[in-house]
């Protein structure tokens, strides 16, 4: 294919401004997401009110309550009793008035029950501890879904890019057809075809352009910024893939001990088995300390000013309601261990698969590389020989070269993202300075 040079000289400059920096909404007072955007400053400027986090922290919260409310039980208790009584006294009483209100202040505070009080509390921090971890799971999840959706986004515009050039190689096809058809040289048959050609690439340009929009609506609902859409992003840095890969065995030793997940599933076990505890306990003696303080309008010698008890309940019968609650809590204990036998066994598979994955990525790479190399210096030749005049496939050349330039990208984006993925497994901000620390490969 020999294109004119005029025509040439606009397709070597052809480019597109990528779909977006459009319906910038309302922000809610945030600064702007900065231009062009950087995957760092795209984690920076994530809200923090995304909805995952917020289920999370209102469960921490509650986690948290429970925990208090377990502690309040040994608290020392206060209440003031106000009592007016009208009466018809006995002649033979020794008052004859018809009052016989009275005020008591009451102070009690429990003061041992035999461990019921130390397993729910344990139960309960167990519990909250759990949360915290499920929380920061919650906040990895969104960290790497706002990375997944940058990296879709460049290559979304890669992508555009490879369809742009391609329906200028065919549209100047066809102009050079449609100048010969006017001629008599191209019959209406061969004309039909090119114009064919060009509207089906015409439509993938289309639909490129449209997945452009689309990934950057993607990536401002990750942010918690809706209609936010950003015009240009910076390409991220690969630093964090050019780690050597540890073995699989150390990999898992670590996922299973410091996975978020795993780790907040092991706190629900611990709460379970205190609170297995904690019903037992329900059977036990009740120590407690009561002093009271009263006013009386009608003193009577039997009448008390002031008191302190100490009681002992021992319950005997309880209606069953004791084995009610440790049957209960043998249920949520159960559910408890099978979660995280549940979770164990998903990340173990989860990690063999990622552990292939970046296996077969980090061979891809090099392919990948080498067909970009091989058709940048192919571009060169056409390149050369057009600018000898030489009849040559420099269009063809140039959409080949992007396209090159677009698998390589993919190959390297799906090892950031696999890498960052792998690190949240191990407990670890995803691609984060900690993450990518040097010697952390022999873990």
């Amino acid at each position: 294919m020999y294109l004119s040079r005029p025509l040439l000289g606009l397709l070597l400059v052809a480019s597109a401004a990528p779909a977006g920096a459009a319906d910038a909404g309302d922000a809610d007072a945030l600064p702007p997401l900065p231009e062009p955007l950087t995957l760092q400053a795209a984690l920076e400027a994530a809200r923090p009110d995304h909805p995952d986090l917020l289920l999370a922290e209102a469960e921490r919260d509650l986690a948290l309550a429970e925990q208090a409310s377990a502690e309040a039980v040994t608290g020392l208790r206060a209440s003031a009793f106000a009592e007016g009584r009208y009466v018809e006294p006995s002649p033979l009483a020794p008052e004859p008035g018809s009052d016989d209100s009275r005020a008591s202040l009451l102070l009690s505070k429990q003061l041992y029950d035999f461990g019921r009080t130390r397993s729910a509390v344990a139960a309960a921090e167990a519990g909250h501890a759990g949360r915290e971890l499920a929380y920061l799971d919650a906040a990895y999840r969104q960290r790497l879904d706002i990375i997944a959706s940058y990296l879709d986004v460049l290559l979304a515009d890669l992508a555009f890019l490879v369809q742009n050039e391609a329906m200028a190689i065919v549209f100047v096809n066809l102009d050079e057809i449609r100048d010969r058809h006017e001629l008599g040289q191209v019959s209406d048959v061969e004309l039909l075809e090119q114009e064919t050609r060009y509207q089906e690439v015409r439509i993938r340009r289309y639909r490129a352009q449209a997945d452009q929009r689309a990934a950057r609506v993607r990536l401002a609902e990750a942010l918690g910024r809706p209609g936010e859409l950003p015009s240009s992003l910076t390409p991220p840095s690969l630093a964090a893939i050019e780690r050597e890969l540890p073995g699989l065995q150390a990999l898992q030793a670590r996922v299973l001990e410091h996975n978020p997940a795993v780790r907040a599933a092991r706190a629900g076990v611990e709460a379970g088995l205190q609170r297995l505890e904690a019903a037992r306990a329900g059977r036990r003696p009740l120590l407690t300390g009561e002093v009271e303080a009263a006013e009386y309008a009608k003193d009577f010698g039997s009448r008390d000013e002031w008191r302190a008890s100490v009681i002992l309940e021992v319950p005997l019968l309880t209606g069953g309601t004791v084995k009610a609650r440790v049957a209960r809590a043998r249920g949520e204990l159960k559910r408890a261990r099978a979660e995280l036998a549940r979770r164990q066994l998903e990340l173990r598979q989860r990690l063999v698969d990622l552990f292939e994955r970046i296996q077969v990525l980090q061979a891809q790479r090099d392919e990948a590389w080498t067909r970009q190399d091989y058709r940048d210096l192919y571009l060169d030749r056409s390149r050369s020989l057009y600018e000898l005049e030489v009849e040559t496939d420099l269009g063809d050349a140039m959409v080949e070269s992007t396209r090159a330039r677009l698998l390589a990208a993919q190959v390297d984006y799906q090892l950031l993202l696999a890498w960052a993925q792998l690190d949240a497994l191990r407990g670890q901000e995803p691609l984060s300075v900690q993450a990518r620390a040097p010697g952390e490969e022999g873990e």
